[in-house]
């Protein structure tokens, strides 16, 4: 598949991911079944959905790498620049780690000192997008995921998690994760495994070992993939937004069906925008449409809140 075709593949699986998990977000796994039944479809606001921070994270990251030419120190000062913008739209449910160093950013520190201490998911998601940036380039592409990583994550256990996703949508899974699907390991053994079972967390070391074996077992079928993904519970938008990442890389933008790409009605990250970034026609959104949509998903959000409250 040519190049261009598995960029677009990446940033709509995100997005289909993403805004299919974010009505699920935080529940365990029963409790999303009883709220919503079996069947995976659009439910976030009367049967449509809307893109988190997962699918802004990875737009943003393609807008910068072609900022910067690819060049992974004018990455990182491109990176930042986007983010210290997008977190002035005042985005909901931003991770703590990503909010503090979108902070540290705007009140004048560099890229390189913005970092928390935090295993966190967020360089993660960030990661299936440079894969196929920069996939056949090995060593430049650990050099953009770790300026990427250590610009909001400083753990090690962050950049590496981030590195693995980067490394599968390239098409390259790890070797324990290629030994797990072949003999015959799901998703849900495998969170229970790791002590996550019914609820896949954001910590990283639960987050991408689930995202790598789920897309190496579907890297061919992009709706087994989410919904296995949606169905483990947790952190749900983010896995299967790395999920929707990696398969969508594989499989392009006609292996993703074509009713979940239909029912996202982003006013500001629409389908339409997001093809238009991944092929360098359009930008991201101005400053003005993102607080507008921010606000209104914010109460969108909180009205989930309040209907989770009832038995």
């Amino acid at each position: 598949m040519e190049a261009n075709k598995r960029l677009v593949g990446c940033l709509l699986g995100t997005a289909a991911g993403d805004s299919l998990g974010l009505p699920r977000e935080g529940l365990r796994a029963e409790r999303a079944t009883k709220l919503f039944g079996p069947a995976l479809s659009h439910r976030l606001f009367f049967g449509r959905g809307f893109v988190s921070d997962d699918t802004e994270h990875a737009a943003l990251t393609l807008l910068a790498f072609r900022r910067a030419d690819g060049d992974p120190a004018a990455f990182g000062n491109a990176l930042a620049r986007n983010l210290k913008l997008w977190i002035l739209g005042v985005p909901p449910g931003v991770g703590l780690a990503t909010l503090r160093a979108c902070g540290r950013l705007l009140v004048g520190f560099s890229p390189e000192k913005s970092g928390v201490f935090s295993a966190g998911n967020g360089p993660a998601m960030r990661a299936p997008v440079l894969g196929v940036l920069a996939g056949d380039d090995p060593a430049r592409l650990t050099e953009l995921v770790r300026v990427s990583s250590r610009l909001t994550h400083t753990d090690p256990r962050a950049e590496a998690g981030a590195h693995a996703v980067a490394e599968a949508a390239a098409g390259r899974w790890p070797k324990e994760t290629v030994e797990a699907a072949e003999r015959g390991e799901t998703g849900a053994q495998l969170a229970e495994r790791l002590g996550c079972a019914g609820y896949v967390t954001g910590f990283v070391e639960h987050t991408v070992p689930v995202a790598l074996l789920v897309s190496y077992r579907h890297r061919s079928d992009f709706r087994a993939a989410i919904e296995e993904t949606i169905s483990l519970g947790g952190d749900t938008d983010t896995v299967a937004a790395i999920v929707g990442g990696i398969v969508g890389a594989q499989v392009g933008r006609e292996g993703i069906p074509a009713e979940w790409l239909a029912g996202i009605a982003d006013p500001a990250w629409s389908v339409a925008r997001l093809e238009g970034i991944a092929s360098g026609s359009v930008g991201a959104p101005n400053v003005v449409l993102q607080v507008a949509r921010n606000l209104a998903l914010l109460v969108i959000v909180l009205a989930h809140g309040f209907r989770r409250l009832i038995p």
